[in-house]
């Protein structure tokens, strides 16, 4: 039974649509009949909200890249683009001045 709810909690439906709130709720009501103890309900609790925790991380990773990857295929400069041409422009400004100067 415990090894099931970890399996579906873990591998099924993902953990990442569960609420923290949620999950104690169900495993309390598990404890409650009797269908494991506390220590399982709390070692089973950890164990998802870890996972969540890990999905969560995954899923930002994922969102990251993928916006990374969005931005740089389309036109749009990015931000070390932007410094860059400050940068130049400052250097330009620079030969500019001296330029006047001579």
């Amino acid at each position: 039974m415990i090894e099931s709810l970890r399996k579906v909690g873990l591998l099924g439906i993902g953990v990442l649509s569960i609420t923290e709130e949620k999950i104690k709720q169900v495993v309390n009501e598990l404890v409650e009949k009797g269908e494991m103890n506390k220590e399982e309900g709390k070692t089973l609790v950890h164990e998802l909200l870890t996972e969540k925790k890990k999905q969560m991380q995954d899923f930002d990773e994922k969102i990251s890249r993928d916006v990374q990857n969005a931005i740089g295929k389309s036109k749009i400069a990015s931000k070390d683009d932007v410094s860059r041409l400050e940068d130049k422009i400052t250097e330009l400004e620079k030969t500019v001045q001296k330029l006047l100067e001579k």
